[in-house]
């Protein structure tokens, strides 16, 4: 059990002991630190290993993620286009079989 979630677990404790009225004993788990309700809960502490050493160095500037943005924006232009020239491609693909149904019908009708 982390830290944090001792003490959530801890005041969520306190608060339905109070809800159904045994306030002698939400007065002892209020009283309680983390650590000592964890231990009463037979859970052990764990360090985060994981901490969070100060954000602002991992933020980008605003120039930066404009810079990304436009990358992205020229981005998309360009898959846009591609898209477009399979459209186009699909579409006379759809259309060149129409043209030659038609020329097959014509000689159907020179046979006759």
């Amino acid at each position: 059990m982390w830290p944090g979630e001792a003490e959530t677990k801890r005041q969520q404790a306190v608060t339905f002991l109070r809800r159904i009225g045994n306030d002698d004993l939400a007065d002892e788990f209020d009283a309680m630190s983390p650590e000592e309700y964890a231990e009463h809960k037979g859970e052990q502490l764990m360090q985060n290993p994981k901490k969070r050493k100060g954000n602002m160095a991992t933020q980008k500037s605003k120039s930066e993620l404009e810079s990304e943005l436009d990358d992205a924006n020229d981005y998309i232009e360009e898959l846009e286009s591609k898209l477009n020239d399979i459209v186009g491609i699909a579409a006379d693909d759809d259309e060149d079989p129409e043209e030659d149904d038609s020329e097959d019908d014509e000689e159907d009708d020179d046979r006759d």
